[in-house]
Parts: C-alpha cells; sequence; structure tokens
C-alpha cells in the first residue's frame, strides 16, 4: 500500500517508515521540508489546509502521528486532524487512517488538556467516516534514551524516571508499536476502535533497572523520581520551546502524571494478549531492544534526543 506518514521525521514515525518499508509497503514522509528525506516525501504542512489535502491524494492509507500537546496549544492541531480526516474521507483511494495517540487514553475526557487533545482527534476521524483505527501506547522504552534520563543512567548508572517503585509500567518501544500500526492496516474491520498498546510485559521500575543491568552488562539502580524534580528538569529542558506559557505546562505535566501513578484504572498497565489476538505482532523483549541500543562510551556524546515527551 502507498502510506503517507505524518509525524515521520520524528522517532515514532521514523519506526514506522522502517517498519512499513519491511512489510512491502510504500511509505511517503509529508512533511514541510520534504528535500530533508531520505526517502519519499511530499510537502505537507498544518499550517496549509490546502497542503494536507494535497499530500492525501491518491494515497491508499495514512498514519497520523501529531506534535505533543503538552506543550502547545491543541487547537490548530485539532484543526489540521479534522482537514485530514475530511480529506482522506473525500479520496477514494484511501482504505484506512491509523491513529497514534502517542498517550493513553481515558475512555473520556477527564479535564487533562494533553489527553483531551487526543480524545477530540479521534472524535473528529471518527465522524469524518474515513475507517479509523487507535493505536494508544502507554510509556515509551524510547523515553530512557532521551535527554531528561539518558546521562544519568549513562553517567551515573541510575534510571531516575517518575514512577513509584511499585508502579506497573506495560513499556513499548517505538519499533513494536509500528508494528502493530502496520498490522492494524490489514484489518479495516477493526475500524472505529482504541486499543491501549503496550510491551509483552509489565514492569516495575527496580525491575526493570535489573533486567537492564545484565542486558547491558552494568549495574544500574532505578530511582522513584519525585514530581517536583521531573518536572523541574522538563521545565529546564523544554520550557522555551513549546508556545504554551511554562507554569501552564508544568502544571499540566504534574496533574496528569499524578493521574498515570494514582488512578485504579491503571493507565500504564496493559494486557496485550486479546490486543495481539486480533493484530498479530512479535513484541520486543527487554533485552532485545537493549541489544539495539547499547550504552555508549564515556568519551561519545550522551546528551540524548530531546524530543518533546507526551
Amino acid at each position: 500500500m502507498k502510506v503517507l506518514v505524518f509525524g515521520a521525521t520524528g522517532d515514532q514515525g521514523a519506526a514506522q517508515i522502517d517498519r512499513l518499508r519491511a512489510a512491502g509497503h510504500r511509505p511517503i514522509a509529508a512533511g514541510r521540508h520534504p528535500e530533508r528525506s531520505s526517502g519519499e516525501a511530499i510537502f505537507a504542512d498544518f499550517a496549509e489546509p490546502a497542503s494536507l489535502a494535497a499530500a492525501i491524494d491518491g494515497m491508499e492509507a495514512i498514519f497520523l502521528t501529531l506534535p505533543s500537546t503538552s506543550f502547545q496549544p491543541a487547537e490548530p492541531l485539532i484543526a489540521a486532524t479534522d482537514i485530514i480526516a475530511r480529506a482522506a474521507a473525500a479520496a477514494p483511494s484511501v482504505r484506512m487512517l491509523i491513529f497514534n495517540s502517542s498517550l493513553p487514553m481515558a475512555p473520556e475526557k477527564l479535564g487533562f488538556a494533553a489527553q483531551d487533545a487526543r480524545i477530540e482527534m479521534r472524535a473528529r476521524l471518527f465522524a469524518a467516516g474515513i475507517p479509523t483505527v487507535v493505536l494508544a501506547p502507554v510509556v515509551f522504552l524510547d523515553n530512557l534514551l532521551k535527554g531528561w534520563v539518558w546521562p544519568t543512567l549513562v553517567r551515573q548508572g541510575k534510571i531516575v524516571y517518575p514512577h513509584p517503585d511499585s508502579l506497573q509500567v506495560s513499556w513499548i518501544c517505538h519499533d513494536d508499536l509500528a508494528a502493530l500500526m502496520v498490522a492494524a492496516l490489514g484489518r479495516p474491520d477493526l475500524a472505529g476502535r482504541t486499543f491501549a498498546v503496550g510491551g509483552p510485559e509489565a514492569l516495575r521500575g527496580p525491575e526493570l533497572a535489573r533486567r537492564l543491568s545484565l542486558a547491558w552488562r552494568r549495574k544500574l539502580t532505578f530511582e522513584s523520581q519525585s514530581l517536583d524534580d521531573f518536572t523541574a528538569r522538563i521545565s529546564d529542558l523544554f520550557g522555551g520551546s513549546g508556545a504554551l506559557p511554562t507554569g501552564r505546562m508544568m502544571a499540566e505535566l504534574r496533574r496528569i502524571y499524578t493521574w498515570y501513578q494514582t488512578d485504579p484504572s491503571h493507565p500504564f498497565l496493559v494486557d496485550m494478549k486479546p490486543v495481539l489476538a486480533l493484530l498479530p505482532t512479535s513484541l520486543s523483549s527487554l533485552e532485545s531492544w537493549a541489544a539495539r541500543h547499547p550504552l555508549p562510551s564515556e568519551s561519545l556524546d550522551i546528551s540524548g534526543a530531546t524530543e518533546l515527551p507526551n
């Protein structure tokens, strides 16, 4: 299938491009600078509605991953989603759209800005009539490679993360999410459904550190980071990167992480058996993921990429 990939320049989108190619599909990256792409690409800018419809013309499917709504106003991205949904529904060649929410989604709006924006985007997609499957990933293993975690992990041997020691988390990697999205392309009968997706097992922080210690052959410990320290760290890294006031962003981040940690629905815990029965995929073990991302030597740059978290 000829698949248009929104968000192709980010880490999640890059994994989707790779997985689509491996499955024999033809991915087309959608972005403002198609000339920078190493593969097929087409111009598309959320600020230019006509470019979105033009990019969709002739495509057979769409992978939709959108920028973070934790660090910038959601309204323009919701409007862009609406345009994409209506253009896809009007294009006779488009058979399916797979929406990657990039974060856990509650069944209904709960007053969390970033999550509510994703729920509204899903509503616009469903309302347009384009057959849509939604995948809502929990916590990304790849977050451990980012600037707010990776340097401390490498230099001090500590995984510092805002999870209580007892919190069970179904960590998922970008590659597995991409594989599940590719699997969903073959299931138009699942249109209108939302699937929470995670990795093959749930791990508490200390167990995560123990297993990665063995995989990377280096002693690691897990440190449960307070939300005060977490938001201060994120503010230092990303406070000037978004279009929203820093104080507002950090307050929202604190609210939603408190919900992640304490809600009885256990937003970070996913039973993947029923999902894999519908979307057969070989999920990566923690060890196989670690093997693909070896620890660097101290002589290498370990600042980590600073793609905005959701």
